[in-house]
């Protein structure tokens, strides 16, 4: 577990990423607090390091700063652009159930338990057990250690999706496949706030069975 010190060092590393991506776009901190619906004082607090921030509040940051999640863990990747409009909530809940079955996925493959974790983070299992079941987001500094207990890098929690996408242009062979979809496919895929969506489900179609038979109890629990 990292101490105290180093959880703080790398909050403020993390605050100086956040604000120089921040201004590099060119939005204010009330800019970015009315697009994701916080108030600026939360936007500061994640930039001066006085805030815990998770995962998938980071992919949101990453996507409204058009740079790829990899440059909160790397100084030399250039920003790409993007224009594309999150459903902010709806990914975030999304996000947060997937990465606690990730979670669980790993810890079980690591043949480790709850205690076990909860050992490493220096905290009660209750808060395991809240993070494996949804219910709370997970810090970064927590979810970075225990990835590196459990033997896994952070990027196995990435959504490759929630990212600028900075493709190439399609070529023949994949329009003439977007032309053989049904019409009402093919409206849905042309809507840009819908490439979100899509990228999910690419994302949850390369999950194994397992994981995927985890996540929709999960659902299920939390529907009823």
């Amino acid at each position: 577990m990292p101490t105290p010190e180093e959880a703080a060092i790398r909050r403020k590393i993390l605050g100086v990423l956040l604000r120089h991506a921040r201004q590099r776009a060119s939005l204010t901190l009330r800019d970015v607090g009315d697009r994701i619906g916080v108030s600026p004082g939360i936007i500061a607090d994640h930039e001066y390091g006085r805030r815990d921030l998770s995962l998938s509040e980071l992919e949101i940051l990453a996507h409204l700063y058009r740079v790829p999640l990899a440059y909160f863990w790397s100084e030399d990747i250039p920003a790409d652009s993007s224009n594309g409009e999150l459903p902010v909530a709806a990914v975030l809940g999304l996000r947060r159930r997937i990465i606690a079955v990730l979670l669980q996925q790993a810890r079980l493959e690591a043949g480790r338990d709850q205690a076990d974790l909860a050992r490493v983070l220096d905290c009660p299992p209750s808060r395991i057990v809240a993070y494996e079941q949804a219910q709370s987001d997970i810090p970064l500094v927590d979810l970075e250690a225990l990835a590196h207990y459990l033997g896994v890098p952070i990027s196995y929690f990435f959504d490759q999706g929630i990212k600028p996408s900075g493709e190439a242009l399609p070529d023949m062979e994949e329009l003439k496949q977007l032309a053989e979809l049904p019409a009402e496919v093919r409206r849905f895929i042309l809507v840009p706030g819908n490439i979100l969506y899509l990228r999910v489900a690419m994302q949850l179609s390369a999950l194994p069975a397992s994981v995927l038979r985890r996540l929709g109890e999960g659902l299920l629990e939390i529907t009823y």
